[in-house]
């Protein structure tokens, strides 16, 4: 498996990024977050830092791959510090998106190895994610995403559960500056009694709306959104606001 991810991404990089016609073929963006939360988990409730590093691999920049990486700007109120980092491979115009992403969350791990793809003891998760957007008449985006491999989705016995997550949003307002989305997530299991999103085999686990502007300070503008979460699975419910800072 890792030397799999390692080719696949060494010939994207090597073969199609000198495809590429565009004179701007890598950008990124950094976005800061009051916490951090991720299909209804909450992963850290510090402020955290974000920032996504994109290369285009061809000139409609339908196809891409990068990193993003993560981390609290302070330690959690058990003691732990989230930090993370991620490579992807995309796919993605106005209706539909794939992607292969390789997931490294390091918060909780006393010894965490970056090289260690061992089925039973690798601190990587492989996540699969898509997205379709039906069209103006119904804009409605249907998220699907399954986790295919690594320890973010082990049983006791080491035996993957291969938990799906599922998003339905719909723009609720949609004028001129303002974007109200309405979102419900919910997460199951392919085998198994229990996903990585809740307790039971299916849980709703993602509810919430998100509001999001565009704010101008000057001659600078910044999109902002606020979410409000609630995850019916385990009871609790947060507010996030998110700047993205360029």
């Amino acid at each position: 498996m890792k030397k799999l991810i390692i080719i696949v991404m060494v010939m994207l990089f090597t073969v199609q990024i000198t495809k590429a016609q565009d004179n701007k073929i890598v950008d990124f963006n950094v976005t800061l977050e009051s916490n951090h939360l991720w299909r209804g988990l909450i992963i850290s409730d510090m402020p955290t830092l974000s920032l996504q590093t994109n290369f285009f691999l061809n000139s409609e920049r339908t196809w891409t791959a990068g990193f993003w990486g993560g981390q609290a700007l302070s330690r959690d109120d058990d003691g732990t510090h989230y930090k993370e980092i991620n490579y992807f491979v995309q796919y993605a115009n106005k209706y539909v998106s794939f992607g292969l992403w390789d997931l490294f969350n390091t918060r909780g791990v006393d010894s965490p190895d970056i090289w260690n793809y061992d089925d039973k003891t690798t601190g990587h998760t492989i996540d699969f994610r898509s997205s379709f957007f039906f069209g103006e008449k119904l804009p409605i985006r249907l998220e699907i995403d399954a986790i295919l491999y690594g320890s973010g989705d082990l049983d006791e016995d080491d035996d993957q559960k291969y938990s799906i997550y599922t998003e339905l949003s719909y723009p609720l307002y949609n004028q001129k500056s303002i974007l109200l989305n309405g979102f419900v997530g919910a997460g199951f299991a392919l085998n198994g009694d229990t996903h990585l999103y809740g307790d039971d085999s299916f849980n709703i686990v993602n509810l919430g709306l998100k509001l999001s502007k565009t704010v101008k300070i000057g001659t600078w503008s910044l999109p902002v959104n606020v979410m409000t979460m609630w995850n019916p699975a385990t009871k609790f419910s947060r507010i996030q606001v998110a700047i993205n800072l360029f």
